[in-house]
């Protein structure tokens, strides 16, 4: 049956079965495995590039200042190329090794780690940066309440971005965060939904 697969379908079929049942679980080793293959979630297309670029728009009207920006979940680095634009320094964090290594080439203006969210030491970095993004990541996240109460520990301000479809899962945890404003963003058939927020308590005096 194999060797009927073309290689397409055949790299498809391996990201499908290494995020099976991975939604909102919590299971970080699944995610490295899709990165076997390169770009398993395509952010090359036209459709992802679009989006990025939607996000910068966000981040450019909306949250200022942002001289520091901390990537949650950056993958092999195609967001961070747009990200880098908006900030003096760009850090970003990925659970996966083979992604990291991917951002770094992709994204030689940034500063990578492996490690998650809840347990990372980045050095250099400090305590609080001043913008966190988490785009397209809640949907493998187990506790989304611990995680925004996280990413706010983290940032002066936060914003997260997540594929409509995922909107009855995400909306009731993101709805009650103090002062979240809210976007929406279509292209090519798809809509994505962005939510952000400031944490005023660690605006600097």
């Amino acid at each position: 049956m194999l060797d009927q697969l073309s290689v397409p379908r055949l790299r498809d079929y391996w990201v499908w079965l290494a995020l099976h049942g991975v939604h909102y679980a919590g299971h970080s080793r699944r995610l490295d495995y899709a990165y076997m293959v390169e770009d398993p979630w395509q952010l090359g297309s036209p459709r992802e590039q679009a989006r990025f670029g939607w996000t910068n728009q966000l981040i450019a009207e909306n949250i200022t200042p942002h001289d520091t920006i901390l990537e949650i979940g950056c993958g092999e680095g195609h967001q961070s190329q747009y990200l880098v634009r908006q900030c003096r320094r760009l850090y970003g964090i990925d659970v996966s090794s083979r992604a990291v290594r991917r951002a770094r080439r992709r994204c030689p203006e940034g500063s990578f780690v492996v490690g998650d969210p809840f347990r990372f030491h980045f050095p250099g970095i400090a305590p609080r940066s001043d913008l966190v993004v988490a785009c397209e990541m809640l949907y493998y996240v187990k506790d989304i309440d611990q995680f925004t109460a996280r990413i706010s520990e983290l940032g002066r301000a936060c914003l997260v971005t997540y594929y409509s479809a995922q909107a009855p899962s995400l909306d009731p945890h993101l709805a009650s965060l103090p002062g979240a404003e809210r976007a929406q963003f279509s292209f090519d058939g798809a809509t994505w939904i962005a939510v952000w927020w400031r944490n005023p308590s660690h605006e600097p005096k």
